[in-house]
């Protein structure tokens, strides 16, 4: 199993109300289960080969995210809420979510994130005008990376 697709399971398994996982692919058994606090935990199925799980690069278990409310105003920025491929609109041959010198409100799509074949609407936390566009459309995205600036 490659790593994009193990990134985007362990993200997609964070947001679904699943409490255990459990995969095969070429002979390798992933199982990922919820701990009764509710955080994801990756464990090796029984009798199967095991891999470390690290995080990933920039991750630190410790520190939050930071949340809208906390942004300063002058860094107000709309971030990815999951791994995936940025769709900057809705199908190839229509126009842009949004674009440069716009206004959004709260809760605003500005494009969807596809990962293993669904589709995950993009919306906005907080409001403003679009002030950068950061990413390209089609570009494959991180979880909490920038998307737009707002000002």
């Amino acid at each position: 199993m490659d790593t994009q697709a193990l990134k985007a399971l362990i993200d997609l398994f964070g947001r679904a109300p699943l409490r255990e996982l459990e995969i095969s692919e070429g002979g390798q058994t992933l199982k990922i289960t919820r701990s009764e606090q509710g955080a994801a935990a990756a464990a090796p199925a029984p009798s199967r080969p095991s891999a470390s799980v690290e995080p990933f690069a920039g991750q630190t278990p410790s520190s939050p995210a930071p949340t809208p409310a906390t942004q300063p105003q002058a860094e107000r920025v709309v971030t990815a809420p999951m791994y995936g491929t940025l769709h900057l609109s809705p199908s190839p041959d229509a126009p842009p979510f949004v674009a440069v010198g716009d206004t959004l409100s709260v809760g605003q799509q500005i494009g969807l994130i596809e990962a293993m074949k669904v589709f995950t609407p993009v919306k906005t936390e907080v409001a403003g005008r679009v002030e950068a566009i950061l990413v390209t459309d089609g570009s494959e995205v991180e979880a909490d990376q920038p998307l737009m600036r707002l000002s």
